[in-house]
């Protein structure tokens, strides 16, 4: 049910991820459902989201690695640094086409490269926030392929049971995301109504 409003800001991405704020709370909810599928052998609906959705999660991966990888490419480039340009040289469907072993090693060069130029990307916009939030998607497909996850938000506490997760992530779009996606009420109002669109499945 959640997964409604996961699967389409992931979808728009675009949209929101230059709100820092947008891009937090988004992580936090990334959090929590990943400890759903954690608890995926317990709980049916999570078993089978988790089934469905391992080739859409390499794809969201793809596509926001492709993003990221535009922006180190073109660093590369303004900064001289050859060997930074060519490692940042895949496109979304290079990735995408990769098996999946490949898949996870070249993900993990590319988070390794955001590392190493985190302060000089700051200057193309990228964030903390908007890493972790690659982070998260990427630990979702490691999940969905039955493998442990290796990035986990600073605020992480203990493992919850499924009843405090749901109350969590309740709150969490009620109190959070659903007040402050109205910054783009106006300026992204398609959006806006496809994300309350998500909601409604939610809240049903």
């Amino acid at each position: 049910m959640f997964e409604a409003v996961q699967t389409y800001l992931d979808a728009n991405s675009n949209k929101w991820e230059a709100i820092n704020k947008i891009v937090q709370h988004k992580n936090e909810l990334n959090e929590l459902l990943l400890q759903v599928y954690e608890h995926k052998d317990a709980q049916e609906e999570a078993k089978v989201y988790v089934h469905q959705n391992k080739v859409l999660q390499k794809k969201i991966v793809a596509e926001k690695a492709d993003i990221l990888n535009d922006i180190l490419e073109v660093h590369g480039e303004v900064s001289n640094n050859d060997e930074l340009k060519s490692r940042a040289d895949k496109s979304f469907t290079d990735l995408f086409r990769l098996p999946n072993t490949d898949f996870i090693t070249v993900i993990h060069e590319i988070i390794d490269l955001l590392s190493l130029h985190l302060e000089a990307l700051a200057d193309y916009g990228v964030t903390d926030n908007q890493i972790q939030d690659f982070k998260n998607s990427f630990d979702a497909f490691l999940v969905f392929r039955g493998l442990p996850r290796q990035y986990r938000i600073k605020e992480t506490r203990a493992t919850k049971d499924l009843e405090t997760i749901f109350k969590e992530a309740t709150d969490l779009l009620n109190n959070k995301l659903d007040k402050v996606i109205k910054v783009l009420k106006r300026k992204e109002p398609s959006f806006y109504n496809g994300y309350n669109a998500a909601r409604v499945i939610v809240d049903n």
